[in-house]
């Protein structure tokens, strides 16, 4: 099967995805007679068709009861369920030479005005040395961070073919999770080194039932029942109990794998040093609005140049839960620590990949594939949005205490960008703030040039966002700028102020 990582995502011209990527099985599976495997005391369920039941609780070690349960097939043509697929492909657009160059020379000029503006803040140095400080440190880190993303390059494909495990955890999902299933299977990987174990968390709507349909169209299908709810650390856990395989594929359950995507994740792990690798992540529903825009924008920014530059030193401080593949043994040494991680007092409810990422990357190497592609739906309403980046904020904030530890025993420059990344953020609404009001309002000192850095920084990434996808809505970089500045720069002192609370907000 031809695949879509054999397309480089970054190149000049982006040949047409063909149709025969995205066709479902359309054979009408026979009717399936499975096993069902009950933990009365861990409150958990285990049903299997085509696989072996286990005989073991995976958590308690007890023995499983069993019975055994029939299902009817699922009879509708697997295109009804997937019709939007090529909408899921990443919109990379032809784009000509000459286009090329000029968005060549516009990113150098911009860099020199951008070295321009910041060097012209030594002159006033003195007005406001706070804020200039402040802007030279970010001037640098952002330049640095697009230097170093151009030196980057993903991991050679080495016909490195493991048996591996993919590994879906979810709750209130019955919208996706069958889509996300089915995309897994069709990906393209060979079946006989492939096992899907999917995980219901305790949902409260039709979750399971889209769940059992799944399974009765692919009888290799494992499906773990939580009775209650767990949160997803344990959903992660069971499955990587439960793999049967070398590796495992963490997918969140409202992501969807593109072709080809499993056997191009899986190279880095060829390397014995390296524990997990990050995929690149699109936005699946990017059409919706300007804020699913907004995200696309910053998605691609944060995996194509940040992750990109700490891949260089196999120290990506963190593989999302959209798409990241793990050395199974590397993850089982460190599950219990993982699972039951406890923060002043109580126990880790979420940031639950950013702290396996922390586990595994004191003693190996972590990296990132911009090759090894998905899509995720993101959040489409602002409140949903907000609150989703607070609880990733507070987890970002209690594993940088985590990683303070260890990161400085990385590679030189890894580190100080490291340290550098975790420091500047907390400063930036005291500077705008300082930039913004304080200099303008009480000293009578307008600070062009800081809002001039501003302004060339968010349009250089949105300008090399444009360049290599061809996406045209590379303005909304803006976007993010302003509710960054006005917003969401804030929301680190209330992530501070709640980090012990232990609830997700957005389920």
């Amino acid at each position: 099967m031809e695949s879509i990582i054999d397309q480089p995502t970054n190149s000049q011209d982006v040949a047409e995805v063909p149709e025969s990527l995205f066709t479902m099985p359309t054979e009408v599976p026979r009717p399936v007679t499975g096993t069902e495997c009950h933990c009365a005391a861990c409150r958990l369920t285990i049903r299997v068709a085509a696989s072996a039941a286990p005989p073991v609780c995976p958590f308690c070690q007890a023995r499983l009861t069993t019975k055994t349960i029939d299902f009817e097939p699922d009879t509708r043509h697997a295109l009804d369920d997937d019709q939007d697929s090529r909408a899921a492909v990443p919109n990379y657009n032809r784009r000509h030479p000459l286009l090329l160059n000029i968005f060549g020379i516009l990113g150098i000029v911009l860099l020199s005005v951008a070295i321009y503006l910041k060097l012209s803040n030594i002159e006033y140095y003195w007005y406001q040395p706070f804020v200039n400080t402040y802007s030279l440190a970010v001037g640098a880190f952002i330049l640095s961070r697009f230097l170093l993303a151009a030196l980057y390059t993903p991991p050679a494909d080495t016909g490195f073919e493991p048996t591996v495990s993919v590994v879906v955890a979810c709750r209130n999902e019955e919208d996706s999770i069958f889509k996300t299933v089915s995309r897994i299977y069709a990906e393209g990987y060979p079946h006989n080194k492939l096992e899907v174990v999917i995980v219901n968390d305790g949902s409260t709507d039709q979750t399971l039932a889209e769940m059992i349909r799944a399974q009765s169209r692919f009888p290799d299908l494992v499906i773990v029942d939580f009775e209650e709810n767990k949160g997803k650390r344990h959903g992660m856990a069971v499955g990587a109990l439960l793999a049967r395989s070398e590796m495992l594929i963490y997918v969140d359950s409202d992501s969807f794998l593109m072709p080809g995507a499993v056997r191009k994740i899986l190279q880095g792990l060829a390397d014995p040093t390296v524990a997990a690798v990050a995929g690149h992540t699109d936005v699946e529903n990017v059409r919706v609005n300007m804020l699913t825009k907004m995200q696309d924008v910053r998605y691609y920014v944060s995996y194509r140049v940040m992750k990109a530059a700490e891949s260089l030193f196999g120290a990506v401080s963190c593989c999302p839960g959209c798409f990241s593949a793990y050395r199974k043994s590397s993850v089982l040494n460190v599950l219990d620590r993982w699972l039951y991680q406890r923060y002043l007092g109580r126990y880790a409810t979420y940031g639950d990949d950013r702290s396996l990422t922390n586990f595994l990357l004191r003693h190996y190497r972590v990296l990132y594939d911009d090759e090894a592609l998905a899509t995720t739906i993101v959040p489409e309403r602002w409140k949903k949005y907000a609150v989703q980046q607070c609880r990733w904020k507070r987890s970002w904030i209690r594993e940088m205490f985590v990683a303070g530890r260890f990161m400085f025993r990385k590679h030189p420059i890894a580190a100080i960008s490291w340290y550098g990344m975790m420091v500047l953020p907390m400063l930036a609404p005291l500077v705008m703030f300082s930039a913004l009001f304080l200099g303008p309002v009480l000293l009578g000192q307008p600070s062009y040039f800081y809002i001039g850095g501003i302004v060339v920084v968010t349009l250089l990434w949105s300008l090399y966002y444009l360049k290599k996808t061809g996406r045209p809505h590379w303005w909304a970089g803006f976007l993010f700028m302003i509710t960054y500045i006005g917003f969401f720069s804030w929301q680190g002192y209330y992530a501070i102020a709640t980090v012990r609370k232990t609830t997700w907000g957005t389920r």
